[in-house]
């Protein structure tokens, strides 16, 4: 809920401070003068800049406000400078009260500053009253503690779900475009359903407002939606690190892994039995590990004298070395095919500059195209920037000559050369990659089995009572060997308790993707679709609306959630005076249908100048009718010039009790202790 209790605006000039005061009533209130130039609509500009919704006017900042404000202020024939002006608006959300503080002109203080005193505008001078500065209009403002629209919006008691933006990206639903179907500004609120509502990247952005003022559950079922997704992202994400990490061990270890699940799954217990770890050998790795155990016991047992092992050694020693060359010889294959792969990825790598660069000038010579330019390039002379041959200027086929592409067939074939020498340089890398870690296996490999060899020749020249220190060394390497592997496997032993785990937390993903409705709209959403209809084609027949020939023809969209006959905008069907009406009927049916529903909108309306196009005053009559209906579950002020005998009859015909008048006169900001009188 949103009441405005009043508005104070102030501003110094060389000849005085002039301002604005006033209070406002629940209800139906109006901001009334003679003639359009007396400053209304510089009243209603300053509510939407003490609130920082001036985006629905046109732009940010105090540079949306009138002259007034900001340079020069008009009373009667004299001019005068402005030297500061400053703006207080009272707000309460049905329980609590502030007063929201903004500058439009003044020294040292910048205009996206807002101070918010907790208390009544009369008490903020007060000793007591605690107040907090905040910003506006910048980065994360509706996000963050200190950003006075995050602070509004739980002022407010409103939840703004979070919704897709134009960048495949997802925020939070701005209040600038909430309040964009809330407060109808003159210039531009007029054109049609939110019109004046600002672009700030939000996708279907009057499709999310509809869907939030009256509540539809297809919001919660969307952020729902999202919620998961970034959940089932978050688990796939962890589940391939914990898969890439395993593998990367692996391949260390010199060990093979089955049974992998490489996507998330709900596992069964005792998953990891179906998990098995092999050597090269393909032996299963605990069977390797004990066979190395065995080794070492054995090796263990005897004296390692050369004399005990001398035609072993010598034999071993012979078999070593054959190892060493296969290795070796491995290597140098392996070497080699690197060679190739690091030519080929920098062949390509240099054919997609030359691509990139052609792409370039094609998109260069496209955009001057379409500008109208015939200078220097090749393109717009008549010849290809890739081949410099000559291009046809004529569809008929002509004998010895080759049909060369147009600037946007260039363009797109060399989009899709691009794509495929990136995918051809990424297979590279991954080959490349491939046979680095092979190179790095290899080269460990032949450097244990140099230093066995070496240990080995060592036995050979020694004396035979010598203790062999090739057994020694086969012991060290075998205990060195063991214990990795054993650590290796450990490791996987916990790879396996991480994919236990977002094991779980995919089923629990998959339980609260399946609670979500399968059908679109829940029994509620079409409930509150269908009422928003009748309160909307209700107030239409109120107000007179005649352009459909039938009002029984008019729909809400499923797809936009506005206005339809025959699934076109109504806006096509209407004259200029009943897409006035349109916009009356679809505000208040928004306001009504939340208020019947329990939806989320504030109750609360601005309309500047809603007698627009010369609109029939029974009709406007009609309008105001609707609004005091509401009574005192709402607030609407009315922006209007009485600027005819039939505008003061139609408000003449209202009861006293049944509204509050601002009347500013001649102009709206008068000079201090000065007193207007009507």
């Amino acid at each position: 809920m949103l009441r405005i209790n009043r508005i104070k605006i102030m501003i110094d000039t060389d000849g005085g401070e002039y301002g604005f005061d006033e209070k406002f009533t629940a209800g139906l209130n109006f901001i009334a003068s003679y003639n359009n130039t007396c400053g209304k609509s510089s009243i209603i500009s300053g509510i939407y800049y003490c609130l920082g919704f001036e985006e629905i006017i046109g732009g940010q900042g105090e540079k949306i406000l009138t002259a007034a404000y900001k340079s020069d202020l008009k009373d009667g024939k004299d001019i005068y400078n402005v030297l500061q002006s400053k703006l207080m608006i009272e707000i309460s959300n049905g329980e609590d009260i502030i007063t929201v503080y903004r500058t439009a002109k003044m020294e040292n203080r910048k205009s996206k500053l807002i101070t918010v005193f907790y208390s009544e505008m009369d008490k903020i001078e007060e000793k007591q009253t605690e107040y907090e500065d905040m910003y506006v209009h910048s980065r994360n403002s509706a996000v963050n503690e200190k950003g006075f629209h995050s602070f509004l919006e739980k002022f407010l008691n409103l939840s703004l779900p979070i919704v897709p933006t134009s960048d495949d990206d997802n925020r939070k639903l701005y209040l600038q475009l909430l309040f964009s179907g809330i407060f109808i500004e003159q210039k531009r609120g007029w054109a049609d359903l939110f019109s004046a509502m600002p672009y700030l990247g939000i996708k279907e952005s009057k499709k999310r407002i509809v869907e939030y003022i009256i509540g539809l559950e297809t919001v919660s079922n969307e952020r729902k939606k999202n919620e998961l997704s970034k959940v089932e992202n978050e688990i796939r994400r962890e589940w391939k690190k914990v898969i890439s990490d395993m593998f990367a061990e692996t391949t260390r270890a010199g060990c093979n892994l089955r049974g992998v699940p490489l996507e998330p799954e709900i596992l069964e217990k005792n998953f990891e039995r179906g998990i098995h770890v092999l050597k090269d050998t393909d032996q299963f790795l605990d069977e390797y590990i004990n066979a190395l155990k065995n080794e070492y016991c054995q090796l263990t047992a005897v004296t390692p004298k050369i004399i005990d092992n001398y035609d072993k050694i010598e034999f071993e020693l012979e078999e070593t070395e054959k190892c060493i060359d296969s290795l070796r010889e491995e290597q140098s294959e392996a070497r080699r095919e690197l060679m190739h792969e690091n030519l080929a990825i920098q062949k390509l790598q240099n054919e997609l500059e030359t691509i990139k660069a052609d792409i370039v000038n094609n998109v260069d010579a496209k955009k001057l195209q379409d500008l109208g330019s015939t200078i220097g390039s090749e393109v717009l002379q008549g010849v290809c920037p890739v081949c410099h041959q000559r291009i046809q200027d004529t569809l008929l086929p002509q004998q010895n000559m080759y049909a060369y592409m147009s600037i946007e067939e260039n363009i797109k074939h060399l989009n899709a050369q691009k794509d495929m020498y990136d995918f051809a340089i990424k297979g590279h890398k991954q080959k490349k990659k491939e046979l680095d870690d092979l190179i790095e296996t290899l080269m460990g490999k032949t450097n244990t089995l140099c230093r066995l060899a070496k240990t080995l020749r060592s036995d050979i020249n020694s004396v035979d009572e010598n203790i062999s220190e090739s057994v020694v060394y086969k012991k060290f390497e075998l205990d060195k060997e063991i214990q990795d592997l054993e650590d290796y496997n450990l490791f996987i032993t916990n790879q396996m308790g991480k994919l236990d785990k977002l094991s779980e937390r995919w089923k629990e993903y998959l339980v609260e993707k399946e609670k979500l409705p399968k059908s679109r709209f829940t029994k509620n959403d079409t409930d509150k679709l269908s009422e928003l209809r009748d309160n909307f084609v209700r107030n239409l027949r109120e107000y007179s609306y005649t352009s459909v020939s039938s009002l029984d023809k008019i729909e809400i969209s499923k797809d936009t959630y506005l206005p339809v006959v025959e699934n076109f905008d109504m806006k096509f069907e209407s004259s200029a005076s009943d897409n006035i009406r349109a916009i009356w009927a679809f505000t208040m049916a928004l306001m009504q249908t939340s208020m019947e529903k329990g939806g989320n909108h504030v109750n609360m309306l601005i309309f500047d100048e809603p007698d627009q196009h010369s609109i029939v005053m029974k009709d406007l009559q009609k309008f105001f009718d609707s609004i005091i209906a509401l009574k005192e579950k709402s607030q609407v002020i009315l922006g209007i010039t009485v600027r005819d005998k039939d505008t003061e009859v139609a408000i003449s015909k209202l009861k006293k009790d049944d509204y509050h008048m601002i009347h500013i006169g001649e102009k709206a900001f008068v000079k201090k202790n000065e007193v207007f009188r009507i």
